[in-house]
């Protein structure tokens, strides 16, 4: 897996799993995304699963008009292609957002790689176009 930066879309988990979901994905794959997360629990999941719950987390903040300045174009026509809100799914986004901010595997990446204050800023980012 290619990781170029902490930003929620610089690695090619989360961009493979964008282009997937372009493809032929739902809202009900962005909460898929998000209780693989949930069920197996932070401390158990795995880096590839954290950096795909980031970015459907991201996705539910978009949905509704939050966007991220850095939202891939093809995240963009996955949004303009559903065309409806995910407001159901804001408090889930959020607490596995902070799940993963606070212990799990990808944070202790981002600190091994010294980069973890630039992620702690894209997460702070991400819970703040969540919060309700």
């Amino acid at each position: 897996m290619a990781e170029w930066g902490p930003g929620i879309y610089e690695n090619d988990d989360a961009m493979d799993w964008i282009y997937d979901l372009l493809d032929s994905g739902g809202l009900s794959r962005v909460k898929k995304a998000l209780d693989v997360v949930e069920q197996d629990g932070v401390d158990s999941a795995e880096a590839a699963d954290c950096r795909i719950a980031l970015a459907a987390a991201d996705l539910v903040a978009a949905l509704d008009g939050d966007i991220n300045p850095n939202l891939p174009s093809e995240a963009e026509e996955w949004i303009a292609l559903i065309n409806r809100s995910a407001s159901g799914l804001r408090p889930k986004a959020e607490n596995i957002v902070r799940l993963i901010q606070n212990d799990s595997v990808l944070r202790r990446d981002m600190n091994k790689k010294g980069v973890l204050k630039e992620w702690e800023q894209q997460m702070d980012a991400l819970i703040k176009r969540l919060e309700l």
